[in-house]
């Protein structure tokens, strides 16, 4: 249950479900960290004996990260930045300290409160207190939520193949004939939305047998500078006709091997991008690693919405969402509720605003620095502007 900002005089607020992290939170209570050091597996970057490695590190800094920003909305009125810095990067209007009339901007202010703190529930594996689910996380690991360092455990298939079901078998109709993958109802659908898709199965090398449809699919982490994506995979079965119908869906998250790389510019951690600010500093030079697997986050809490249109009340954008700083900037001014609001780059910014901004000593920040838009057309930044501490 999120956090009530800013209550309205008369208005009594009764928890009845309450929530508290667990400390000392493993990324394996949060994912199947696949295994291996080929085809996906993450034995690189986790230690599943001692459950340490950098992906442990990245857990860490992102669950300090994000309190941070959650901490900074609540100092909404005493602090003109952070009104400053939810203008820029969701277009909520910054008309000052809030009266308990303003009841529009305090709704936007929560909206996004609320959005981080289901991210940080999911990455501080929140559990239930005094209530029916009491002891059971927010959002447990059911088998259904994996975690890959790598797109190459995806093995493209033939389109005009026989489908295969959840147990890695050949998919049969009520008559007993074998179904193809390109007859399956809602894989032509996808195979249709782009003509340069393919079908690509994951069960060759890992425990989920299912397809996964794209143009890029298991070399999509070889394409260049990429970091990470988040893909649901159908898992097959044929109901009592014989009709195939999807038995389980099962998220995946892949964080690209130059992710991790000593090639990748982006620094390895909060710390190291803070004692590498200077005045002008752009904010995307000093956003770290860990950056990918937060923003992966946001798809998997809140699943995502097809377009801008969409009602979806918490569904993110994919496809159609934008990485760009500037772009981000833009979107906040132009259509914040649509876009920049459901938008996961924006959150990640914000959190790394709000944590070079606020974060403290015992959070690994040794400066503290506020940033903004800085240069006009292509040479536009955000960039480090007063040092705070």
């Amino acid at each position: 249950m999120a956090k009530l900002l800013f209550p309205l005089g008369l208005v009594t607020v009764l928890l009845s479900i309450i929530l508290r992290p667990v400390l000392g939170v493993t990324l394996d209570q949060l994912f199947k960290v696949w295994p291996g050091v080929r085809n996906g597996g993450c034995d690189a970057y986790f230690d599943r004996g001692t459950k340490e490695g950098i992906l442990d590190e990245w857990l860490e800094e992102i669950n300090f990260a994000l309190a941070s920003a959650i901490d900074s909305i609540e100092q909404y009125n005493q602090s003109p930045r952070v009104r400053k810095a939810l203008n820029v990067w969701f277009g909520i209007h910054n008309g000052g300290k809030l009266s308990d009339n303003d009841i529009e901007t305090r709704a936007k202010v929560q909206w996004v409160s609320d959005r981080l703190q289901s991210v940080q529930e999911f990455f501080s594996f929140t559990i239930h207190e005094g209530d029916a689910l009491a002891g059971q996380p927010y959002y447990p690991l059911n088998d259904d939520r994996y975690l890959f360092c790598g797109s190459d455990f995806l093995a493209e298939q033939a389109t005009n193949t026989p489908a295969q079901d959840w147990l890695a078998k050949d998919l049969v109709d009520g008559d007993g004939n074998v179904v193809n993958i390109e007859a399956v109802p809602g894989y032509a659908e996808a195979l249709a939305e782009n003509r340069d898709s393919a079908a690509w199965w994951s069960g060759d090398l890992t425990e989920i047998n299912g397809y996964y449809f794209s143009n890029t699919g298991g070399f999509y982490c070889d394409m260049g500078r990429t970091l990470g994506l988040t893909a649901v995979i159908g898992e097959l079965e044929a109901d009592i006709t014989g009709n195939p119908t999807v038995r389980k869906r099962v998220e995946s998250v892949v964080i690209c091997p130059y992710c991790f790389a000593a090639n990748n510019p982006s620094p390895n951690s909060f710390r190291i991008g803070s004692n590498g600010i200077a005045s002008g500093t752009n904010l995307p030079d000093v956003l770290p690693k860990s950056a990918t697997l937060l923003h992966e986050a946001f798809h998997v809490v809140f699943g995502v919405v097809l377009n801008a249109g969409d009602d979806n009340d918490r569904g993110f954008l994919q496809g159609d969402e934008f990485y760009d700083i500037i772009d981000c900037i833009n979107e906040a001014k132009n259509n914040p509720e649509k876009r920049a609001r459901r938008n996961p780059e924006n959150y990640v910014f914000f959190v790394a605003h709000m944590f070079y901004l606020f974060g403290k000593d015992d959070d690994n920040i040794d400066h503290n620095w506020d940033f903004a838009p800085m240069g006009r057309g292509s040479n536009k930044i955000f960039g480090a502007k007063d040092q705070i501490r």
